[in-house]
């Protein structure tokens, strides 16, 4: 079976095609944007309504790192703001003096799969993994995509970390002292057939199906990988 889980413009991805990939390999490098507020008046010396007459760039163009961003000469010195962020110039505030990057920078930290098997193509903008055999299911309330090794709640298994850490907890309901109990363990998320009533931050999804759950309880699958692109769940082996 394959999983097709798709990429956007600002994932860099760190697998390679026949990669045999688990939920402890670095997947995604992502850019992120923030926003970053610098003191034009203020740095420059001048009054925040007139810091128009010492831009170098305006909204809606973009500056690179180390280029300048204002001026002001005088007759003595010349003042300089040179950008320490690559981005797009998002607002200048002529009240205040101050002017907004919508700075755009790689993260350190990478992101791990949620999915466990072999690279099986990587395109523009989307990568299949084929993983063993196994079942898709349609879902609901999916905040974000997230993976990892199953933990059924229904079975008579110790609730314990050694089970619980790092897995997905298989559930048709869950009260709140085992969601809390589970958490405190590490798991890595939740899936019920009953909508959750809090929300902790944990990633969380609901099966749609009452059927759905009982095929997979009678399953077992070891595994579940969970799409918010597509709302789609996969279980396998």
């Amino acid at each position: 079976m394959l999983i097709t889980v798709p990429l956007t413009i600002t994932d860099h991805c760190l697998l390679k095609e026949g990669q045999d990939v688990d939920f402890e390999t670095p997947f995604l490098k992502k850019k992120t944007e923030s926003e970053v507020s610098i003191s034009i008046a203020k740095n420059l010396n001048v009054s925040p309504q007139k810091i128009f007459h010492y831009l170098k760039k305006f909204v809606g163009e973009t500056i690179e790192k180390d280029e300048t961003l204002a001026v002001n000469k005088g007759i003595f010195s010349t003042k300089k703001i040179i950008s320490k962020y690559s981005g797009l110039i998002k607002e200048i505030n002529h009240s205040d003096g101050t002017i907004t990057i919508l700075s755009r920078e790689e993260t350190e930290n990478t992101i791990n799969s949620f999915f466990k098997g072999k690279v099986n193509k990587i395109k523009k903008n989307e990568i299949s993994i084929e993983v063993d055999k196994g079942e898709q299911f349609p879902g609901k309330n999916i905040g974000q995509s997230f993976g990892g090794k199953t933990f059924y709640a229904d079975e008579d298994r110790d609730f314990n970390s050694e089970n619980v850490f790092n897995s997905i907890i298989v559930c048709e309901n869950m009260s709140s002292y085992y969601r809390s109990k589970a958490e405190a363990l590490g798991c890595r998320g939740f899936l019920s057939l009953s909508k959750l009533t809090e929300d902790s931050g944990i990633p969380y999804a609901q099966l749609k199906n009452i059927n759905d759950y009982k095929k997979i309880i009678k399953a077992k699958f070891s595994y579940c990988t969970i799409l918010n692109s597509s709302g789609m769940i996969y279980f396998y082996q």
